[in-house]
């Protein structure tokens, strides 16, 4: 899985990034996109990790690329350049500046948080547009030569469907459109078709409050577009970072926050992406897998290894919070709390589960 991040200049996105990857762009390279892997920090794989003292632990992963930051006075072609970094990713994560930091002066005034929004939608908008309108002209101008096969008949009804939605302001992500329609229209790479997260970057003062400039006006157009979103501190992320674990937990409680930004962010990022994780256990190896949603048992085999899912026979499965509370998987067993299930069970987050499956 893969996530652009992707804001204004200016806007702590690249610290965002770092924050989340360990990895630092190189200010040389600052037109350039970097694409780096961050672990998914899971508590209940710390736990099990403590009970079953594997050999090995690993967290579930996702790449993040940092995109350049879209600078509103570059030329159309710069700007056409930028966008493209965005075409392989399967999210959007778009940072919207709020902070204030006279250190860091923002570019304009003008530039308030919905301002920043409302430009990031705009953006994704007439790409997308231009994208649609093409195909379409492609699409009648073979259909001028021969039959347009029933794919094409109903491509051409979507990409109708979906311009009439850019006439309404609505983003391809809110039409209901089937995955099968979705997988049909997926050569297109349609921008406003991906989920989007809005981070809104604010400062330790605005996070203490819950207080910022625009905040409902820029909630509610969030809300309205179908976005999740997110409200951290590039700043405060920066000093935990930094802190050892003793002492960040005592300024975690200082702040009023329980878990960090950055691990809210992948709870809010699966959430809206549809994704959940499950989890293997062992004295070799305790981790995390990412699958979507309502994935079947067989399917989910398949994640740990395509071998699994050709000879799957069953899985036992557990769910985390129910074993805790034995801290056994043998116990379990003997209490009758492990269920064997079949190829069309569906994996729950947080489900142990071990695969039965043909040598």
């Amino acid at each position: 899985m893969e996530i652009g991040i992707f804001g204004l200049p200016l806007s702590g996105k690249s610290t965002l990034f770092t924050l989340l990857t360990g990895v630092e762009p190189h200010s040389s390279h600052k037109n350039e996109a970097h694409t780096a892997v961050a672990k998914v920090h899971d508590r209940r794989v710390d736990e099990l990790s403590k009970i079953f003292n594997p050999k090995k632990t690993v967290y579930a992963t996702v790449s993040f690329t940092d995109i350049p930051g879209y600078d509103l006075s570059a030329n159309q072609k710069e700007k056409n350049r930028i966008l493209q970094f965005i075409q392989n990713s399967e999210a959007v994560l778009a940072v919207v500046r709020a902070f204030k930091d006279p250190s860091v002066p923002w570019p304009t005034e003008a530039y308030t948080p919905v301002k920043q929004l409302e430009t990031i939608e705009t953006e994704l908008f007439v790409r997308d547009m231009e994208v649609v309108e093409n195909r379409l002209v492609r699409l009648e101008e073979a259909k001028k030569k021969r039959k347009l096969s029933s794919e094409e008949e109903r491509e051409t009804e979507l990409l109708h469907i979906i311009e009439k939605g850019f006439e309404d302001n609505c983003f391809a992500s809110q039409l209901e459109l089937s995955e099968e329609d979705m997988k049909l229209l997926g050569s297109l790479s349609l921008f406003t078709a991906k989920p989007i997260i809005v981070a809104i970057n604010i400062d330790e003062e605005q996070l203490s409050t819950g207080n910022y400039p625009e905040r409902e006006a820029l909630v509610q157009r969030i809300e309205q577009n179908g976005f999740a979103h997110i409200e951290l501190s590039g700043k405060i992320e920066a000093e935990l970072v930094e802190l050892s674990e003793e002492d960040r937990e005592l300024f975690m409680e200082e702040l009023g926050i329980s878990e960090s930004g950055i691990e809210r962010l992948s709870g809010v990022v699966y959430q809206h992406m549809g994704l959940i994780s499950f989890l293997t256990v062992g004295e070799d190896e305790v981790r995390a897998w990412t699958i979507k949603k309502n994935t079947p048992a067989k399917e989910a085999a398949g994640k740990i290894h395509t071998d699994l899912e050709r000879s799957f026979i069953r899985a036992e499965v557990i769910p985390y919070e129910e074993f805790m509370t034995i801290g056994s998987m043998q116990e379990a067993k003997a209490k009758g709390l492990v269920k064997v299930v079949g190829k069309e069970e569906i994996v729950k987050d947080g489900d142990i589960f071990h695969v039965r499956a043909n040598a």
